[in-house]
């Protein structure tokens, strides 16, 4: 009769020396990776008795982060900060998890968090440091990703993996009502000794409209390094002919590349080395070409309304012109920018000033240059709903022609905008419909210089993963 207690004890006991048993707290590491899957099947057999254990998930989930399989890490992970959320460590592979998922933003965050608690052991920092500068690399390259229309919501998925690749490729048709950027005016006011003259322009030099069709393909390849940097390389081409206007037709290429790496400094944030090329003809022709060199840095910012990343940076650019090599310069100067996610919109400013000093006798001589660019995006009724609005100003410092205005210093402002809606195809996955306004503005103190233009379009955009 005296027997019941004691089993009941023991029953109450058995369960104590169960959860002490399960794995995880007492400060394992990983062995070595040949040997990581044997741990995982031994890990997998003690889930009924310790899957509420918060060591044995947290240990389980680094383990399967190891092993590249991160969906199911996150879900170990997240159970694991739900019985323990004080757990550093978890916290660290949590964000690693969400990283290889592609929530990017998110695995910083999480890293910030645990970085600014005191009680991290200070052995930990530098790990924690060097995956948050991880991280953020892979932040900083989904930004330049997204000034990019149509492009991916992430590049970060997979970046265990080595390459990674994403690509579109659009097919637009439409209306532009000045297909050769003519003058607005149809005369122009020539200064003559003696006394001005109208002249009127011929048709050829008057806007043209018509019906176009373009075609749009970009790619990007990003590959993380060890430390936390990463190397970027990315092509963009297009093309527009009109049946109406075959002499109007164009071709652009651009290519580039750009190596990013964190900083150990206190403010944090990355460094970035880039170069680029841009080429295009005109008319069968071609028009103009250019070498670029930047050099940037950035920071993170984190407050209650969403995350942003200031930067700060130095451009050269030469410039060619193969039909006409009196309009040559070479452009130096500062740029800044702003990349936000604030909820739901996604928010890119950049800022550049600088001079170009003409290489020859150059109509106009040297210019101060200054451009403001807004990219803005969100879903809006299933799609999604893109602005990109341009503001540039030039000014000269000499005159531009002594049969314009007395030799008048020329001034130009533009502004052009581009409103586009894509809505994805439920019945073809990596499809969506197009439709885009474009509008341009040009102002200036020489008449020949005003410009204006409108065009629509409609197409389909193939947005391709990473493979």
């Amino acid at each position: 009769m005296q027997i019941w207690p004691l089993a009941l004890l023991v029953a109450l006991a058995a369960p104590a020396s169960i959860w002490a048993a399960c794995p995880g707290d007492a400060g394992e590491r990983l062995p070595a990776p040949e040997k990581l899957q044997a741990l995982e099947d031994t890990l997998a057999s003690l889930a009924s008795e310790c899957g509420r254990h918060a060591g044995y998930l947290a240990y389980r989930g680094a383990v399967l982060n190891a092993l590249g399989r991160h969906e199911q890490a996150a879900l170990l992970l997240e159970q694991a900060l739900l019985f323990d959320p004080a757990r550093a460590g978890a916290q660290i592979d949590y964000a690693e998890a969400l990283a290889a998922l592609g929530d990017a933003a998110s695995a910083a965050a999480l890293l910030r968090d645990v970085a600014a608690r005191p009680d991290v052991p200070p052995a930990l920092r530098p790990q924690l440091a060097l995956r948050l500068s991880a991280v953020e690399a892979l932040q900083r390259l989904d930004a330049l990703a997204a000034m990019q229309p149509g492009a991916p919501a992430s590049l970060a998925q997979g970046w265990h993996a080595g390459w990674q690749s994403s690509g579109t490729l659009a097919l637009k048709l439409g209306r532009d009502g000045n297909l050769n950027s003519a003058p607005a005016r149809d005369a122009l006011t020539l200064t003559l000794p003696d006394g001005d003259a109208v002249v009127q322009l011929a048709d050829r030099f008057r806007p043209r409209a018509g019906s176009v069709a373009r075609i749009e393909g970009s790619g990007q390849w990003v590959r993380p390094l060890a430390g936390g940097s990463a190397l970027q390389f990315y092509a963009d081409a297009r093309a527009r002919a009109s049946p109406s206007a075959s002499d109007t037709s164009y071709q652009q290429i651009q290519a580039g590349g750009a190596w990013s790496w964190p900083l150990a400094t206190d403010a944090g944030g990355l460094a970035t080395l880039g170069a680029s090329t841009n080429q295009l003809r005109y008319g069968g022709a071609e028009l103009y070409r250019a070498l670029r060199l930047s050099a940037s840095r950035d920071w993170y910012l984190i407050g209650r309304g969403g995350d942003c990343r200031p930067s700060l940076g130095l451009e050269g650019e030469a410039r060619r012109y193969p039909s006409a090599a009196e309009l040559e310069g070479r452009f130096l100067g500062l740029s800044a920018g702003l990349a936000c996610n604030l909820g739901v919109d996604r928010v890119v400013l950049a800022a550049r000033r600088g001079a170009d000093t003409a290489q020859a006798d150059r109509p106009g001589g040297n210019q101060r240059q200054f451009d403001l660019r807004l990219v803005w995006s969100r879903p809006l009724a299933g799609g999604r709903l893109g602005a990109d609005l341009l503001w540039y100003r030039q000014r000269d410092e000499s005159g531009y022609s002594p049969l314009l205005d007395n030799g008048a210093a020329r001034r130009v402002e533009r502004a052009t905008l581009n409103l586009e809606y894509s809505y994805p195809l439920a019945m073809a996955p990596g499809w969506a419909l197009l439709g885009s306004v474009e509008r341009l503005a040009q102002r200036s103190n020489l008449d020949l210089f005003d410009i204006s233009g409108s065009a629509f379009y409609l197409g389909l955009r193939w947005t391709a993963g990473r493979q």
